[in-house]
């Protein structure tokens, strides 16, 4: 368009963009910006801005536990978490990607290796960076349907987060297949309930229907 107008010897249009927007670089996971060489800047983008503000990254309800993408830590002298009051802890903020993108990241940005590994002299209490079991490949509430022809849909499911052994069950019965992927071969129509467990408790839910 532009090279039209100037063809014609036209006044290319004004920028419409109101004074209260403005460019910025911002980085991600997080969505504000960092300074150069910070760890928690895992890839820096160029933005527009409203007023200035830089409004962190928006969670989905019931993707994230409660700390987030956020995870305050306390580190030893040789990088290893260890509980606040262990001697010479210094604290650190970590910031990981949303959970629901684990199985697309590489291996480098996945949780399990930009959390540090616990220390076994004085370990963090509790499950202080525990990270929720998540189920992805299938939303709430969704409908499943056949492509055309075929005698069954094929849903190729993963899990994320957690810790150790997967258990599946459909409709309350245990499924054949473990580990943290699983792909349901669907032929009857009707309400569906999927549960994946953990090897601590935790558990991941959802309910579809096949049409």
């Amino acid at each position: 368009v532009n090279n039209i107008l100037l063809s014609r010897s036209a006044n290319l249009p004004q920028d419409p963009r109101p004074d209260s927007v403005s460019r910025g670089v911002i980085c991600w996971p997080g969505g504000q910006s960092l300074p150069e060489g910070d760890g928690n800047c895992r890839r820096r983008l160029a933005t527009w801005l409203l007023d200035g503000s830089q409004p962190p990254t928006l969670l989905l309800p019931e993707q994230e536990g409660i700390n987030g993408i956020r995870f305050p830590i306390w580190l030893d002298e040789n990088g290893k978490r260890v509980a606040a009051d262990c001697p010479q802890a210094r604290q650190e903020m970590i910031n990981v990607w949303p959970l629901p993108l684990e199985p697309w990241l590489p291996a480098s940005e996945r949780r399990a290796v930009r959390l540090p590994p616990a220390s076994t002299i004085c370990p963090p209490y509790g499950h202080d960076a525990q990270l929720p079991l998540q189920l992805t490949g299938v939303r709430d509430g969704a409908i499943i349907k056949r492509l055309p022809g075929a005698a069954e849909a094929t849903l190729p499911l993963q899990s994320s987060g957690g810790a150790g052994e997967r258990w599946w069950f459909l409709n309350g019965e245990p499924l054949t297949e473990r580990g943290r992927n699983v792909t349901l071969h669907l032929m009857d129509k009707g309400d569906y309930q999927l549960l994946v467990m953990d090897e601590v408790g935790q558990i991941a839910t959802v309910k579809f229907v096949m049409q």
